[in-house]
C-alpha cells in the first residue's frame, strides 16, 4: 500500500483562527502542482484510492485542488490536525481509509513530519519537516509504526525544475 503525506499549500498570515486560514492564490498554484504531479505519478497504479484531508481550511483547500486532478471525494479526518499525536492520528487514517490501495493525507507541520517518522522509524518525534504543498510517497505492507519506506518525494517549485 501507498500512504502519501502532503502538507497544505501556502496559506495566509496566521491570525487567532488558525483553523480559519484560506490558502493563497500561491498555495493554489502549489497545490494545483502536486496534484498534477500526483496524478501523473500514480497514473499507472490501479486500485482504490482515498483523499483524506484536516478539517481545517488549507488543508480542505488543498485536498480539493488535488482532487481536481482526479477527481476523487474528499475526505474530513477530525484527527489529523497540526497537534495531534501521530499514533492517534494514524488509527484515524486507517479508519477512514479502509479498502483503499492509496491514501492521500493532506494535513499540516508538526504532524506530517511525525507520521512519516513514526511509520519509517517506529519512533514518536517531529521527523524531518515537510515544505509547503510536499508530497511524500511511503510504501508498507501494512499501515504500521516502523514498517514503511519513502520511496518518493515532491516538492513544487524545486523537485519540479
Amino acid at each position: 500500500m501507498k500512504v502519501i503525506l502532503i502538507r497544505h499549500g501556502e496559506a495566509e498570515p496566521h491570525r487567532t483562527d488558525d483553523a480559519g486560514r484560506a490558502l493563497t492564490q500561491h498555495g493554489r498554484h502549489q497545490a494545483q502542482k502536486t496534484g498534477h504531479w500526483l496524478r501523473k505519478s500514480l497514473h499507472h497504479e490501479g486500485g482504490v484510492v482515498c483523499l483524506l484531508a484536516s478539517p481545517y481550511r488549507r488543508a480542505r483547500e488543498t485536498a480539493e485542488v488535488i482532487s481536481g486532478q482526479w477527481p476523487l471525494p474528499v475526505g474530513t479526518v477530525e484527527a489529523i490536525t497540526p497537534d495531534t499525536d501521530p499514533r492517534v492520528a494514524l488509527v484515524a487514517i486507517e479508519q477512514a481509509s479502509a479498502g483503499a490501495d492509496i491514501v492521500l493525507v493532506v494535513s499540516h507541520m508538526p504532524l506530517v513530519g511525525a507520521l512519516a517518522a513514526w511509520l519509517e522509524t517506529g519512533t514518536v518525534g517531529a521527523g524531518r519537516g515537510f515544505s509547503l504543498a510536499e508530497a511524500r510517497v511511503l510504501e508498507a505492507d501494512m499501515l504500521a509504526p516502523g514498517l514503511a519506506t519513502t520511496v518518493d518525494d515532491f516538492i513544487p517549485g524545486i523537485t519540479d525544475q
